[in-house]
């Protein structure tokens, strides 16, 4: 089974859809033993293997938010993903299935894989039992906290996510009295 290895940065303003991309069409590299490089011809042609435009394409290879995910020798027209992890790396990362890859892409909401992505670092980070409110997750990735329309389609994703049985939540009140949810994965 292949997985993919993303980086885990709360704030990027990156767009993880088109990261994964990326990664979909990477090559695998012997010394690092990952799929992490990308050589081309032209802007045009690896657009033609991407799902978005040269013009996107473009925009994100010139992108400084995407400096911590992949490296662009233009160049030598290589693109390198920075998804090796070797022991001792220090780094915060994430480890996709192909399966949690392929719900990202049905779901196709920028949103909803940055959503996925914190959730999935927090419960490994705390042996799958992690808490925090839709809030403090808004305010950790650098949206709005006061969007009603995001706090609901954050609810919403709780709700897909029960029913695929991927994550358990449990309800439970904290010492100040406030509704909190207690997330792990199955």
């Amino acid at each position: 089974m292949k997985y993919y290895y993303v980086p885990f940065i709360p704030a990027a303003d990156i767009n993880y859809l088109h990261l994964l991309a990326f990664y979909e069409i990477a090559e695998y590299r012997e010394e690092t033993k990952a799929f992490d490089t990308i050589r081309y011809a032209s802007i045009d042609k690896l657009a033609a293997r991407l799902p978005f435009s040269s013009s996107t394409l473009s925009r994100i290879l010139n992108n400084e938010s995407y400096k911590d995910f992949m490296v662009v020798d233009k160049k030598n027209r290589v693109i390198t993903i920075q998804n090796s992890f070797p022991k001792g790396t220090k780094r915060a990362f994430v480890r996709l299935s192909a399966e949690e890859v392929k719900l990202i892409r049905e779901k196709n909401d920028n949103l909803f894989t940055t959503y996925y992505i914190y959730l999935k670092y927090y419960c490994g980070f705390t042996n799958n039992n992690t808490d925090f409110t839709a809030k403090q997750f808004l305010s950790a990735c650098g949206y709005s906290i006061n969007s009603k329309d995001t706090l609901d389609r954050i609810a919403n994703y709780n709700k897909l996510l029960s029913a695929k049985k991927i994550i358990k939540i449990e309800k439970y009140r904290d010492e100040l009295g406030h509704t909190r949810n207690r997330y792990s994965f199955l």
